[in-house]
């Protein structure tokens, strides 16, 4: 296969060395006699390895043949080089191409050679999402998932739109106050990206089974939805271990914000995580079962801030690209992360592993197999 340096590196000639710049990396080889220099640069995509080595003897044949097979192997092995782009192929049109040209990129940036950028995409395009919630997190993360290339979405709330969402609910404007929240999301997003194709649910969750019958038949379930406050997690966390569909939650805590993944069959549920974390902490036990039992919960709506709002979002949808692509391992499996407004940190607030005597998953669990899995894709 022909090799093409990737546009995501930056080539950089320094005295006696050729400097590879990639993602915040600098890789650096010898190059005493110039011919690194040259092969680097006729990496454009029109010869293959040997073509490549046969290049540079031509030009500089006193050359260490050697040492420019290794340096071949190298680009190879640190994945700065791919296959040229006309030799890929793709379902993609013209249209999604371009649109989604810095998307390809990105992709391709962490592809291995032969792997097919465009195969990332189309699996987010051939992806059937859930969302739960059109709320703060909730039309960040719609906005994102549709400026990504999703085109199979379904979404879920029962509000209207008020004055007091307008700090952060970035799909609303001031006229739609007093509208559905789930029908002017959908208007919003088709404006953007016309090629979609949304259901609605306008609906007010009341138990696992109307959580079950909206996510059933989805790649993967974002929840965002933070009513019942109490009752929410359970509703969810059962009816995705059901059907076996991953899913990613998270939300708000006045100056934090919180966020995780389940995996069902392969991860701990959120079961499993409630009854870790209750054994090692008495205080938790006893708040978590009286905030059932009284379903105690905030006395007026909880702060929320955009900028939180964002960061939580941008986490939450870069997990669900992992999940649906493959392009790397899912990172909030059985761990509880958390970003913290006051000094920007990230960190792990909780981990568990899975419970083999859960009551919600320590059974048979149904697994779509392959998604969260790394897969190779082959340009060939």
């Amino acid at each position: 296969m022909k090799l093409r340096l990737k546009p995501t590196v930056i080539p950089y000639r320094l005295s006696e060395q050729v400097v590879l710049q990639f993602n915040g990396q600098y890789a650096k080889l010898p190059d005493p006699d110039g011919a690194i220099w040259l092969l680097t640069s006729a990496l454009d995509g029109t010869r293959d390895a040997e073509g490549l080595i046969g290049h540079v003897l031509s030009q500089k044949p006193a050359a260490q043949e050697s040492a420019l097979r290794n340096a071949v192997k190298d680009f190879i092995e640190h994945r700065l080089v791919e296959v040229p782009e006309e030799s890929l192929p793709s379902a993609l049109d013209a249209e999604d191409r371009t649109r989604f040209s810095r998307n390809l990129d990105f992709f391709g940036s962490m592809a291995a050679f032969g792997d097919n950028k465009y195969a990332f995409q189309e699996k987010l395009q051939d992806a059937r999402v859930c969302v739960l919630g059109c709320g703060g997190l909730g039309t960040h993360i719609l906005f994102d998932l549709a400026a990504l290339g999703i085109r199979h979405l379904t979404i879920l709330d029962f509000d209207k739109i008020e004055l007091s969402n307008l700090n952060r609910q970035i799909l609303y404007k001031e006229s739609d106050i007093g509208s559905e929240k789930v029908e002017t999301a959908k208007k919003r997003l088709l404006e953007f990206n016309s090629r979609m194709e949304i259901r609605t649910h306008r609906l007010r969750l009341q138990s696992t089974e109307d959580v079950a019958g909206v996510v059933r038949g989805h790649d993967i379930v974002i929840c965002v939805a933070d009513k019942p406050a109490n009752y929410i997690g359970d509703w969810l966390n059962a009816a995705c271990v059901r059907h076996g569909i991953p899913f990613i939650s998270g939300g708000l805590d006045v100056r934090r914000s919180v966020f995780f993944s389940v995996d069902p069959g392969i991860s701990g549920c959120e079961a499993c995580w409630l009854t870790s974390a209750r054994s090692k902490n008495g205080t938790v036990r006893r708040i978590s079962a009286m905030s059932k039992e009284q379903d105690i919960t905030y006395e007026r709506p909880a702060p929320a801030f955009v900028t939180l709002v964002a960061v939580t979002a941008g986490m939450i949808v870069s997990e669900a690209v992992k999940y649906l692509t493959g392009c790397q391992r899912p990172q909030l499996t059985g761990k509880l992360k958390e970003f913290s407004f006051d000094d920007l940190s990230v960190g792990i607030a909780e981990t568990w592993e899975r419970d083999p005597d859960c009551q919600v998953c320590g059974g048979a669990v149904q697994h779509r197999h392959g998604i969260g899995e790394p897969v190779m894709m082959s340009a060939r």
